[in-house]
């Protein structure tokens, strides 16, 4: 098992990711003009939250690859 998968690492990249998702969400709601012709809010919150399903996914498998390459011994360098 990998830390990602604990709950206290599952905590804090749903947590992460949700600030980012909120953050672009209110992005659009500061400078709605830098979207016109591209998306609607309601299009934009879509977008956001396939994007935050995704960081949750990434940042989880970053952390598994870090954590094997560690174990793997990849970190080690000699005194």
């Amino acid at each position: 098992m990998s830390m990602a998968d604990t709950e206290e690492y599952q905590n804090i990249i749903k947590k992460l990711a949700m600030k980012f998702a909120e953050d672009m969400v209110e992005l659009y709601r500061e400078v709605p003009e830098d979207f016109e012709g591209r998306s609607t809010l309601e299009q934009w919150a879509n977008q956001v939250w396939q994007a935050k399903l995704d960081l949750d996914e990434r940042i989880a498998e970053q952390i598994e690859e870090v954590e094997m390459l560690l174990h793997d011994g990849q970190y080690h360098r000699e005194l």
